[in-house]
């Protein structure tokens, strides 16, 4: 029998909590290395599996204390074509390791107590370069026709939602967006704002909203920020109608720029209290937003402080 379905963020305005900077975490806290910073390919390891069934149940345990649902956004940030062949998978060995991630969740919402309707299964794609590169080369077509592949996987394994993280090109947002469409999933496109306050390919956020909503007929079921910082993305927040569309944020624990992060060699976790309380300054100006998370340097000691700062304010 199939599981209920649960409503999706931009069915309802009730809070929904999800993970923090998976792979930081497991990198910097857990001590496990991330060929090609691909997090999927350690569900080959017993003691990984361990430890990411420990991750993704502290923040499911913090969801079902807190009364939200959670979602959980898949480990397949790069288990997608390009990147698994970097580690030797078939098309038929990526495919497998995206059903693992979905069966891992579903024993971790089990084991929380999280309800059927208040766990979301959100297949997770990454870009198909690097995230913090511009890919000019890449058409919208060109887009669609590669993440095709992740999506069809994904349809198969039963997903709510597919979320496209870090995202730096309207290109590639509207190829997810098309795809995801054709395959009958709603899908969520995540950008992530430069220092400068645009995304890496040179658009303002809402250029970038409004010209994948052009292209699409506003496909996207909504629109996430993440691995940017409040102090970078909150300043291109407006009043305007386009901010509507955007239901989500999981920003970076520090507010260093991405080059910098990338060289430090250690871990910077900021100040959850105060990521915490951005969070909560934020929704209050823009009160359609109900997807909270983290990104870089966060876990679940920050979204915990999220999610009880946002339902004291709510």
């Amino acid at each position: 029998m199939s599981r209920p379905r649960p409503q999706l963020p931009h069915q309802t305005d009730k809070i929904f909590l999800t993970d923090g900077g998976t792979e930081t975490w497991l990198m910097y806290k857990r001590g496990f290395e991330l060929p090609e910073f691909s997090a999927f390919h350690l569900l080959n390891d017993e003691r990984a599996v361990g430890a990411l069934r420990e991750y993704y149940t502290a923040f499911a345990n913090i969801a079902a204390q807190l009364g939200t649902p959670f979602i959980f956004d898949s480990l397949t940030y790069r288990a997608s074509r390009d990147w698994g062949a970097l580690l030797g998978y078939s098309t038929q060995g990526l495919s497998d390791m995206n059903h693992k991630c979905f069966d891992l969740y579903r024993e971790c919402a089990a084991e929380a107590g999280l309800m059927a309707e208040d766990t979301v299964l959100s297949g997770c794609i990454g870009p198909k370069g690097d995230a913090y590169k511009t890919n000019h080369d890449l058409t919208a077509e060109g887009a669609e026709t590669y993440h095709t592949e992740q999506i069809a996987t994904f349809k198969d394994a039963g997903v709510d939602i597919v979320t496209a993280l870090t995202l730096n090109t309207t290109n590639e947002a509207i190829g997810i967006a098309r795809a995801s469409a054709k395959a009958g999933l709603p899908s969520v496109i995540a950008f992530t704002i430069e220092k400068g306050r645009k995304l890496r390919s040179g658009e303002t956020l809402k250029q970038a909203i409004e010209t994948v909503d052009a292209a699409t007929s506003n496909a996207p079921a909504y629109y996430m920020i993440n691995c940017s910082h409040p102090v970078d993305f909150g300043p291109a927040l407006t009043s305007e109608p386009w901010t509507d569309r955007i239901r989500g944020l999981r920003a970076n624990a520090s507010s260093l720029d991405h080059g910098t992060l990338c060289q430090l060699g250690h871990l910077e976790e900021g100040n959850p209290d105060e990521l915490a309380s951005q969070y909560a300054g934020i929704r209050a100006a823009h009160p359609k937003m109900n997807v909270f998370g983290g990104c870089c340097g966060t876990d679940c000691v920050h979204v915990e402080k999220i999610g009880r700062a946002l339902l004291a304010a709510a």
